[in-house]
């Protein structure tokens, strides 16, 4: 069977959904959305959904900030729910990079974001179980917490498909048709072929291999990001906001049912990559115990806490641990990959700023900064914890 459409975006996670929404929004309907698997099933289903404001340019901080307009009033926004709970983020950076917070925190300021530097002896204002011996300073910001990835996507998705929009799951992608010097269409493993002027590459940890489809080669790793369980003992008292600890490499995130997800920020996934199939595999206490260790000396009361499980996570990683928005050299195929761990926050900035790309409007948010082409010649390198802390420009 042959159709046509307009666009055709590869993958319906958080990124490929909201960029549907959007394109709807812009008024093209004749949108094609093919799912491998169903909605939100990739890394949108296995992340921990946090939203912090914390960047360190201008343009990722923009988009942040308008991702956390829409997440916290989601249903006027969209519709539906983004499960958003805005505990607050406290972020602990090291005495070495406390001028460079001083620098990014203005920025974050101008730019619509609320927080405060606060003095290591200040911090037990806003949470008292926070070890404070190794920091020099701690960013707060009240508004920030975390949302529901698997809802959000659900939620985008109905709000297309409200809007015209044809979402399609159990429809993997094999072939990236090119007519001439152009993209042409892609074919599903069902034997279906969709002719279209534009293919969107939003296929998140599966974003190099459906490129490869198309004669493009991204520069992106996927990178092993396992996430642990861990339940509060009833004497812990209440839930803990959000805590980034960039100086002890820990991160922790309150959950329901007195629940805490935790994780690593020591910058080790590129050195494990792996088969984004193996993504939500379970992972078990042994290997849980380094990081288990982190997160109790980040907050020690945490260290009694009961160990419940472990998946593997994992994060599509450019060089500089930032996305790539743009079009390929092959005309009409679109990137909307390499989120490195920062898709599901910034997703509703980024499918605004793709649907304006491909459509040819001005996007709200400069997208130099996401170009492709930054790759080339000299080399661009990055970590995570560097796309909190580098210096603005």
């Amino acid at each position: 069977m042959i159709r046509t459409a307009d666009v055709v975006i590869i993958g319906a996670g958080t990124t490929g959904v909201s960029l549907a929404f959007h394109l709807a929004l812009s008024g093209i309907r004749h949108v094609v959305v093919l799912e491998r698997r169903f909605v939100g099933a990739g890394g949108t289903g296995w992340s921990v959904g946090i939203i912090r404001q914390l960047y360190p340019t201008r343009e990722a901080t923009e988009m942040v900030v308008r991702s956390l307009a829409v997440y916290r009033d989601f249903d006027a926004a969209v519709g539906g729910a983004s499960g958003y709970v805005g505990c607050g983020a406290l972020i602990g950076v090291a005495p070495a990079t406390r001028a460079a917070l001083d620098q990014i925190i203005a920025l974050q300021r101008s730019l619509g974001g609320r927080a405060e530097i606060l003095a290591p002896a200040d911090v037990a204002r806003v949470e008292p179980r926070i070890d404070v011996s190794g920091l020099g300073a701690v960013l707060y910001e009240p508004d920030s917490g975390y949302a529901d990835p698997a809802g959000v996507a659900a939620a985008y998705a109905a709000a297309a498909r409200r809007r015209g929009i044809t979402i399609e799951q159990d429809a993997e992608v094999t072939v990236v048709n090119v007519a001439g010097d152009r993209v042409a269409g892609v074919e599903t493993a069902r034997g279906e072929r969709i002719d279209t002027p534009v293919v969107v590459d939003a296929a998140g940890l599966w974003s190099p291999a459906v490129a490869r489809l198309a004669g493009v080669e991204l520069p992106i790793v996927i990178g092993r990001h396992p996430v642990f369980v861990v339940e509060r003992d009833a004497a812990f008292g209440a839930p803990h906001p959000v805590y980034l600890d960039l100086a002890g490499g820990s991160y922790v995130r309150p959950e329901s049912g007195g629940l805490t997800l935790t994780g690593s920020l020591i910058d080790d996934e590129t050195r494990h990559p792996m088969d984004p199939d193996r993504l939500g595999g379970d992972v078990g206490l042994e290997e849980a115990t380094e990081v288990l260790e982190r997160t109790g000396r980040a907050i020690p009361r945490l260290a009694d806490a009961r160990y419940r499980r472990g998946w593997v996570g994992a994060f599509d990683i450019t060089p500089d641990w930032m996305p790539i928005l743009d079009e390929s050299p092959l005309p009409g195929f679109w990137i909307a990959a390499g989120m490195s761990g920062h898709g599901f926050k910034l997703a509703p900035a980024v499918g605004e700023m793709m649907a304006a790309l491909i459509t040819g409007s001005t996007p709200a948010v400069s997208p130099e900064p996401f170009r492709l082409a930054r790759f080339a010649g000299a080399s661009t390198v990055g970590t995570f914890v560097s796309s909190y802390m580098r210096y603005p420009k």
